[in-house]
């Protein structure tokens, strides 16, 4: 997810400029179930509005910058420019610390160090975590019950396995998948709650919190920027989005969902959120092509190989972190088991578009019209 590697998430969050302040374009073409390599290390960039908002005491400013091998982009509403830059300068503080946390290309990592405790066996005690790690690991144990161990962190092995041959152009050979099966199981993590600790049960475990850990930074960054008395903002890492309150001229921001729809082609969904997260995950720009079959890079746990199911799913949660698992967990399970879990997920909803044959078919969860937006390009300044 976010130190040196090989991956690139290719999600683009871009504001258009054409468009009433409160509505994003977000156009999000993969959501990686697994980590990514980071961009070129560019300055962080902000902008100021070029338009006043109707409440002449806040001004809207943007913020963009390359962290956990994506793109990042800050949309918030303050007082001054002082007082916004930083507020940003906060959060990409808390990204980074995150992403310390979080990496599993990092060997130095909190992560890293955890599934290294396994190298020569199960870990014979547990091992205590930062309050980040901590919270993070019971968020994924949560989802991978909720989700009958389809989202399951442990799956590093598998992931492992997959960018090598993803690199050599072949299926990796069964033996090898179900050797690194044997690390995989979400019932090999143990949390001592009373120590703060974590202990992993199996030898030769990696932990891949890709599918999650993006999700929970973007509500850490909205936490940081309510610390300056900023609420009304919104972040965006690639495909997940946590959205504060709205701006002041608005009750809600406006979010294209992207789709399996080419690049190029204008959203056609949209949704009005406020204290709300929305992940975008699916096959789109990350698959291989092996021996004819269409890969994708978000890879099933029971059979160690990526989907050949061309699908995408746009999840929307209260929290983001869970938005986040959701998304990832849906692609796997397909339509009906998918949105069965969305449908006992509280306050939850989702859109999924497939390709069969040639023709795109679409399935919206029972909640998804509560969400339903409408298109910026009809929409009143």
């Amino acid at each position: 997810m976010l130190a040196a590697g090989r991956f690139v998430w290719r999600g683009v969050l871009a504001v258009m400029k054409n468009l009433t302040r409160s509505s994003i374009l977000i156009l999000t073409y993969s959501s990686l179930f697994g980590c990514t390599a980071p961009r070129a290390n560019n300055p962080p960039t902000s902008q100021p509005a070029t338009r006043p908002t109707t409440d002449v005491n806040l001004q809207r400013f943007e913020y963009v910058a390359p962290k956990m091998g994506t793109v990042f982009s800050i949309f918030l509403y303050a007082p001054d420019k002082a007082v916004a830059d930083r507020a940003a300068e906060a959060v990409w503080a808390r990204v980074d610390e995150l992403n310390r946390t979080f990496s599993d290309y990092d060997p130095n990592s909190e992560l890293s160090k955890l599934s290294q405790q396994t190298l020569d066996g199960p870990m014979a005690q547990p091992m205590p975590v930062s309050d980040d790690m901590y919270r993070l690991m019971e968020y994924s144990l949560d989802a991978a019950r909720q989700s009958e161990g389809t989202f399951d962190i442990t799956i590093g092995p598998l992931v492992h396995l997959w960018r090598r041959s993803r690199e050599l152009n072949q299926v990796p050979a069964p033996e090898r998948v179900e050797e690194a099966k044997k690390s995989v199981g979400y019932r090999f993590i143990k949390l001592d709650p009373e120590h703060h600790a974590v202990q992993l049960l199996a030898p030769r475990m990696r932990l891949d919190v890709g599918g999650i850990a993006k999700g929970y930074t973007s509500r850490e960054a909205l936490k940081v920027l309510r610390k300056f008395g900023i609420d009304r903002a919104l972040v965006g890492a690639a495909g997940d989005v946590s959205i504060g309150q709205p701006p002041p001229d608005k009750e809600n921001w406006t979010v294209a969902l992207a789709s399996l729809e080419p690049k190029d082609t204008t959203p056609a969904t949209y949704a009005s959120l406020r204290d709300y997260g929305v992940s975008t995950s699916g096959d789109t720009e990350r698959f291989v092509i092996i021996d004819g079959v269409r890969y994708s890079h978000i890879i099933d746990p029971a059979t160690g190989l990526g989907l050949t199911d061309r699908i995408c799913v746009n999840a929307i949660a209260p929290d983001d972190t869970v938005a986040d698992w959701l998304a990832a967990a849906v692609c796997i399970m397909g339509p009906e088991k998918g949105l069965a879990l969305i449908e006992r997920t509280p306050g939850a909803a989702a859109r999924i578009t497939r390709i069969e044959g040639d023709r795109v078919r679409v399935w919206e969860s029972k909640r998804f019209h509560e969400f339903a937006g409408v298109s910026p390009g009809t929409a009143k300044d």
